[in-house]
């Protein structure tokens, strides 16, 4: 039986907009040509992507496709397609701040419009999470684009507790959803020195009957909650998914090494 391949996208996209949605959480406004538009007609908001992040300092011509051979490119990270808009033109990034410790977060912090991302999607129809009556959504700030993406897309007959970390008061956001939705808000200035988001998800009632919890967060927290859901609750991998997006004290390399095994 013949395997059909999902068709990659790597395109050049021109910063248009910045916007500071709360004071550790950017949204990068990027324009989108016409062939662009026809690219991303069947990719999936929500899904990742791959971001491309220049040297600091480098001038990039958006209409130059052999900029991928010059070396310009110094450091590749996973992201969220937080939305497209075919309507406007613009396809939206969201980006933790947390300074300069990573290449992506330096680079979103000093975007000034005309800067200039590769980015790399993948065609695809899979919904983020399967369907279910009942769902738990937990995660910190780096997964606050992706869980802002479920709600949306979450029909109204469901229904959902949510735990989000962020480190302040002044991080809550407004996230739409049709669904019956209560989100806990957990606030955490130092995310690096440790969590509870895995100790407030222990501490909640789980979903029950046709149910998914879905997980995104620091490699430890991920780790906790994946072993109490699989092996003190006894749920089946097919209910739940847990996603290190990264790890405390950890360099991104020493991070991705670790995730990969513990897939494995």
């Amino acid at each position: 039986m013949e395997i059909k391949q999902k068709k990659v996208i790597r395109s050049l996209f021109v910063v248009k907009e910045k916007i500071f949605l709360t004071p550790h959480y950017i949204r990068i406004v990027f324009g989108i040509s016409a062939r662009q538009a026809e690219q991303l007609r069947k990719v999936s908001i929500g899904g990742n992507n791959k971001i491309f992040v220049p040297a600091a300092g480098a001038v990039i011509d958006p209409m130059d496709e052999q900029v991928w051979d010059t070396g310009v490119f110094t450091a590749k990270r996973t992201y969220t397609t937080r939305y497209i808009d075919f309507d406007s033109q613009t396809m939206w990034v969201d980006f933790a701040a947390h300074g300069d410790n990573g290449p992506a977060s330096a680079w979103a912090l000093r975007a000034v419009p005309g800067d200039v991302l590769g980015i790399g999607m993948k065609e695809s129809s899979k919904p983020l999470v399967p369907a279910a009556v009942e769902y738990l959504l937990a995660g910190d700030i780096t997964a606050l684009p992706v869980i802002g993406a479920i709600l949306e897309q979450l029909p109204p007959y469901v229904k959902v507790n949510a735990v989000i970390e962020v480190p302040g008061q002044a991080d809550e956001m407004e996230l739409y959803t049709r669904a019956h939705c209560h989100i806990t808000w957990l606030h955490n200035p130092h995310p690096q020195n440790g969590s509870t988001l895995a100790q407030t998800v222990k501490s909640m009632p789980l979903p029950q009957g046709n149910r998914y919890v879905f997980m995104a967060a620091e490699y430890n927290t991920v780790r906790q909650l994946r072993q109490y859901l699989k092996e003190e609750q006894g749920w089946n991998t097919s209910e739940f998914s847990a996603t290190a997006y990264w790890q405390s004290g950890a360099t991104e390399d020493q991070s991705s090494a670790s995730r990969q095994a513990e897939r494995s």
